[in-house]
């Protein structure tokens, strides 16, 4: 019986090993033999599955934006607005699962904005490649679009997110909230990785701006 070859697996390992070289030796660093070696593969391999040095470079980017994006919440979730009712128990149930949803909405605003501070040297790796390519995206218009893109989808699931939270607010506030946050969350996140600031100070400064978040709508 012949072998089953997943083709998509053997390309995620040579980009990861891609991004090895790039966080080890820079970006101008990679080449099939590079990545080969990082890979311990043969360079024939790597040129199977990415017949160009840029196909490779591209395809890396590619794949660390699509693993910065964050799943929607699901459809099912619970208002964050109050249900009306009847006064008594049908009416207090209500405002239960109203202010639960709520709750539940702050926590995943919370945890969108976390996942920008790299905790843990896996995520310090990533973060390491991600800057390089955005810093890389300058002169280079390909992956220029692909950064811009997720910035721009960023922007709207944080603002989604935000929603969530606080119902009813005005959208266009909402956006200048969310862009803020990002903003705030990045430049936070690059502190930690210049060893500025621990990843707990980071988190707890954003806790700081949620709770004016929740302050300024409610």
């Amino acid at each position: 019986m012949p072998k089953i070859v997943d083709h998509a697996q053997r390309r995620t390992e040579i980009v990861h090993a891609l991004w090895q070289v790039i966080y080890l030796r820079g970006i101008d660093a990679v080449s099939f033999r590079s990545v080969a070696e990082a890979a311990g593969i043969s360079i024939g391999r790597v040129q199977h599955y990415f017949p160009s040095r840029r196909e490779l470079v591209l395809e890396g980017c590619r794949q660390i934006a699509a693993g910065a994006e964050a799943p929607e919440p699901g459809d099912g979730d619970a208002s964050a607005e109050a249900v009306g009712g009847d006064a008594g128990a049908e009416g207090d149930a209500s405002a239960e699962e109203g202010s639960a949803g709520y709750e539940r909405a702050m926590d995943r605003l919370r945890e969108f904005f976390f996942a920008f501070i790299p905790a843990g040297e896996a995520m310090r790796i990533g973060a390491s490649v991600w800057y390089t390519y955005v810093a890389r995206a300058v002169m280079d218009r390909e992956i220029g679009e692909i950064i811009r893109a997720i910035d721009r989808g960023t922007l709207d699931l944080a603002a989604r997110h935000c929603r969530r939270a606080a119902a009813g607010a005005d959208d266009a506030d909402i956006r200048r909230w969310a862009m803020r946050m990002i903003a705030m969350a990045k430049g936070l996140a690059q502190e930690v990785m210049l060893d500025e600031r621990s990843a707990a100070s980071a988190r707890e400064t954003l806790d700081e701006e949620l709770a004016g978040f929740e302050s300024w709508w409610r």
